[in-house]
């Protein structure tokens, strides 16, 4: 590894002295090797020209066809990427039929498979993640992301891309929106870039109206690294709609370019400044059902995020795209760049491979391979060669993990380096809440779900309000079946959002909930009230809306509703609607002394003796299809 051992142990001693003081998935099964593919065979097996742009300066006269150079010839550079890491520096942990642990991910883990990739390419690895690196876990939250850092430095990546979570945290210290005077949105994210010693990557993010990132922001956000002689040019770029999907205040005085025109520019920045390769790090993505054809798109959702991105662009333009944000797999070519995603959380990793052609120092795309979704394990399944619980079968056993014909051996340095911080959480984790769970609380992001309704119903119990919403894209895990810990209720609610109230009509009521429907941010969770609703040409419609009691909702009538300052202040498309809401009916909740995963827990301690709400799925968002999609569907007065 790169970093120092003295350097690494240090800066996780400071990190923890400064943050004391300061103070999205199931895994998915993978084959049981990874896939591996090559670019279909072109009629040259050299690199076609990359294609100009209007911008660019004229190409220099192509020179005369030379012979190949042969495979061993060729300087081969690997490009591995990770995405949506969210906290997890831990293996996750699962049991068995017989009682036996299973674990999976950890960069303890993935340390031993990049020990073997550096071993078996030296000086040939360039090693980027796609953002939303930190907001997620206990262990990462509870020091804004600061435990992470002497990981992440070791591992010595080169860069990681700012995902739109990355704004999530706010200002340093226990308040994740900036809300009030003086306090800082990228605090906590400039706090983290005083102690990386890796780049990120913003190229699209800039302040206001200028042509300037922000402070902790590479200034280009661009990077050229070299290896193996080869200057491999990365770009990194983050969703537009991060405005939508991180607390607004956050990222109220920031730009988000759009990222064709952006990766373009780039591109051309990067040519000029003499990459030899372009390697784009982007958090946008996509989820391919099946990854043993590059080629066969068909299982993929094309209509947006990534797909449609990289289609804009010049054909070829990258040699190397690595997507994020969507927690999916992909591992295609797509508009003639290989394209790898493994989903979220640490549960695997992706390499293209390139083969360079060491007189133009351009990559040779048709030995270009594609290696999708590793899986990181410590044990794996023998007869699946992965660490998914759900394809252990009786009489499977399991095996050591094995790469490229080497045993994979964890880091015990990684371990030395989070068990500071793991120690001062595993008091608070293990805190009991004081309930058994008979049966597991899942989730569902487009529809009513059990869990869902379980903490809605909570919530409203803890504010007295007369409505209580939760939004999906902020519960984060299911709850399993047994004791009911804070550690447990931390990875369903890991955002330090405080609990905001509006007093809103019954008309407002009804409107606010078409523009979350209709905005494709999920489903509402909801509490105090039973919605009838009907989807059609891209909007959705309340055609009956009734209270807990069954009275129908008055137009005029004002109603309490509970909800995250993250929805309050604007969050899943609220702000447009938030903006005709007199300011005097809301209420941020700066005042609270507790925040909103804190109220439920105090809520849950409080109701132990009667248990935990179990409505179960009662009907209370009740999903209709279109009649007839060719016309508008007639719904409430007010359309």
């Amino acid at each position: 590894m790169a970093s120092p051992r003295f350097r690494s142990l240090l800066t996780a001693a400071l990190l923890l002295v400064w943050a004391a003081c300061a103070s999205s998935p199931q895994p998915i099964a993978a084959p049981s090797a990874p896939p591996t593919a090559s670019a279909p065979t072109a009629s040259s097996s050299e690199q076609p020209p990359r294609p100009a742009q209007q911008t660019m300066p004229a190409a220099p006269p192509t020179p005369a066809p030379a012979p190949v150079p042969a495979a061993a010839e060729s300087i081969r550079i690997d490009i591995v990427g990770t995405s949506d890491l969210h906290g997890w520096a831990e293996p996750h942990h699962a049991l068995l039929p017989d009682g036996r642990e299973l674990s999976s991910g950890g960069l303890r883990n993935f340390a031993g498979y990049l020990d073997i990739l550096r071993q078996r390419l030296p000086g040939g690895v360039v090693l980027v993640d796609t953002g939303d690196t930190y907001q997620g876990t206990i262990l990462s939250n509870l020091f804004e992301g600061l435990s992470l850092v002497p990981v992440l430095n070791y591992l010595d990546y080169d860069a990681i891309g700012i995902g739109n979570h990355e704004f999530d945290y706010g200002p340093v210290g226990p308040r994740g929106a900036a809300a009030r005077p003086g306090d800082d949105p990228l605090g906590a994210l400039k706090a983290i870039s005083t102690v990386t010693e890796f780049a990120m990557l913003g190229r699209n993010v800039y302040v206001g109206g200028s042509n300037e990132r922000p402070k902790g922001m590479s200034p280009t956000g661009l990077l050229i690294v070299e290896r193996r002689g080869i200057k491999v040019g990365i770009v990194g770029l983050a969703t537009p709609d991060t405005v939508n999907v991180t607390t607004p205040v956050n990222v109220a005085g920031l730009r988000f370019g759009d990222m064709v025109s952006e990766a373009k520019a780039a591109a051309e920045e990067l040519l000029a400044k003499g990459a030899d390769v372009l390697v784009g790090v982007f958090h946008e993505g996509n989820d391919c059902g099946d990854l043993s054809d590059p080629t066969d798109l068909s299982s993929c959702n094309v209509q947006g995020g990534l797909i449609p991105i990289l289609q804009a662009l010049p054909s070829g333009l990258f040699d190397a795209v690595i997507g994020g944000h969507s927690h999916g797999r992909v591992g295609h070519f797509i508009n003639g760049m290989p394209v790898i995603q493994s989903g979220a959380q640490g549960y695997a990793f992706g390499i293209v491979e390139l083969s360079i052609d060491p007189v133009t120092k351009r990559s040779i795309r048709d030995r270009t391979n594609i290696r999708a979704n590793i899986p990181v394990c410590e044990q794996v399944i023998a007869q699946t060669g992965d660490c998914n619980v759900r394809s252990f079968k009786p009489g499977m056993w399991l095996a050591p993990a094995s790469f490229e014909g080497k045993p994979v051996v964890p880091s015990k340095l990684v371990d030395e380096m989070i068990a500071p911080f793991a120690r001062k959480v595993a008091e608070l984790q293990a805190q009991p809440l004081g309930v058994e769970l008979q049966e597991a609380l899942v989730r569902q992001y487009r529809s009513e779900s059990p869990l869902g309704n379980a903490l809605a119903e909570v919530l409203l119990a803890a504010t007295g309000a007369d409505v209580a919403l939760l939004n999906s894209g902020g519960l984060r895990a299911d709850l399993k079946p047994g004791a009911l810990t804070y550690g447990a209720l931390y990875e369903v609610l890991p955002f330090d959002n405080n609990v905001a109230t509006l007093e809103l009509t019954g008309d407002e009521l009804i409107e606010m909930f078409e523009t979350l429907l209709s905005s494709n941010h999920g489903v509402p969770q909801i509490a105090g009230l039973k919605l009838t609703t009907v989807h059609c040409q891209g909007e959705s419609y309340i055609v009956d809306a009734r209270d807990s009691k069954g009275w129908k909702i008055g137009p005029t009538k004002l109603y309490s509703v509970a909800m995250s300052d993250f929805l309050a202040l604007g969050g899943d498309g609220l702000s447009k609607f938030l903006g005709s809401i007199p300011a005097a009916r809301k209420d941020l909740g700066l005042s609270r002394d507790l925040n909103l995963r804190d109220e439920i827990a105090e809520q849950i301690r409080k109701g132990a003796q009667n248990g935990l709400p179990l409505p179960g799925i009662d009907g209370r968002m009740t999903l209709l299809s279109c009649p007839n999609p060719a016309k508008a569907f007639p719904v409430s007065g007010r359309h």
